[in-house]
């Protein structure tokens, strides 16, 4: 998350909310959005008592974040101090939690998950909309980090 913040950080609003040519209707600010929106519903089940079901599929679509720079830079931010905040809570990893998600068919499904697993979903749910992000990037001149879009185990293997 600090990464994707510090590569937004020397876009413009218009960079940020340009349409893809590549991809009809896609922006960065959209893609970043849909990160955020994904970590909130986690966060905002998990600070109910007891927590709620985690729906992914029932996103608020957080405009904020999606039409400004700074809109999305200062969103990221309250997601890193509320994952941090979670990272303080002895064994929360390992807390059930019920998942609902819109199947095919459009059957909602519900199953049992854990915090620790449903963060790792966060995590790598963001790696591939970074890589979007990175190629939409490209396509607009710009040039992300060279390791923005690739998952740690990625990294690692290139060492």
């Amino acid at each position: 998350l600090t990464l994707l913040g510090q590569t937004l950080s020397p876009l413009t609003d218009a960079q940020y909310t340009t349409e893809s040519q590549a991809l009809p209707g896609s922006t960065i600010g959209k893609h970043v959005r849909h990160i955020l929106d994904h970590f909130s519903l986690l966060f905002t089940a998990l600070s109910a008592h007891p927590p709620a079901t985690v729906c992914y599929s029932h996103r608020e679509r957080n405009a904020f974040a999606q039409d400004t720079v700074a809109g999305g830079r200062s969103t990221i931010e309250s997601t890193v101090q509320r994952a941090r905040a979670l990272s303080t809570q002895p064994n929360a990893h390992a807390d059930p939690l019920t998942i609902s998600d819109t199947m095919t068919g459009g059957n909602e499904e519900a199953f049992t998950s854990t915090v620790g697993r449903e963060l790792w979903f966060c995590i790598h749910h963001m790696i591939h909309h970074n890589a979007i992000i990175a190629s939409l990037m490209h396509e607009f001149g710009l040039h992300p980090p060279t390791q923005f879009a690739y998952a740690p185990s990625t990294i690692k293997h290139n060492k």
